[in-house]
């Protein structure tokens, strides 16, 4: 499950995925799946690249800022997000997301001490999304199977037929025995002004 990831990231990736899955198809939980791993891999990558850019040597840079375009290019950004700030927040990262009002463009915004801890993120988060992906599926899959199980009726056709002849004969036999419920004429009051 998804406590196997030791973090609430895996089980938002995974509800995430499940998701999508359902509303999107398998095929296309797979090829969203793929597409968030190669971002989070870039991202690892930037993470380190942002990390050994830290200013000049008389004003060090504390904070770097790490390119978000990639993920918002993705189907429900704002789920992916979720997932990045759980993870970073286990790991202990104080981050914050900026977005540029003329771009549009999202950057998120972390120290420079935490960098080891952001790429390290971004890495467990790429390593977790094909198992993700997979545990998602084989939840659709049981979840399908099971839903198909209740809704089908293994009885054949005529035995459910003469089964439904006698529940209709037993009602109108019923029918003719009881009194229907009769109600008399409500009184109203009536006021003049």
């Amino acid at each position: 499950m998804a406590s196997d990831y030791g973090n609430d990231a895996g089980e938002k990736m995974i509800e995430d995925f499940m998701r999508f899955g359902e509303r999107m198809g398998e095929r296309a939980m797979y090829r969203r799946a793929e597409q968030i791993r190669r971002a989070f891999e870039n991202a690892t990558g930037a993470a380190r690249e942002a990390a050994e850019g830290n200013g000049t040597a008389e004003h060090p840079a504390e904070w770097a800022k790490l390119d978000m375009a990639e993920f918002q290019g993705i189907e429900d950004y704002a789920g992916i997000k979720e997932t990045i700030e759980e993870k970073l927040r286990t790991h202990g990262v104080d981050s914050a997301w900026f977005a540029e009002p003329a771009t549009g463009c999202e950057h998120l915004l972390f120290r420079i001490a935490d960098a080891k801890e952001v790429w390290l993120s971004f890495d467990e988060l790429s390593r977790e999304t094909d198992a993700a992906c997979e545990r998602a599926a084989a939840n659709l899959a049981k979840r399908d199977a099971r839903e198909t199980a209740e809704a089908r009726d293994e009885r054949p056709l005529g035995v459910r037929a003469e089964q439904a002849r006698a529940a209709s004969s037993a009602l109108e036999a019923e029918g003719a025995t009881t009194r229907a419920a009769t109600r008399g004429p409500r009184m109203q009051e009536v006021r003049a002004r």
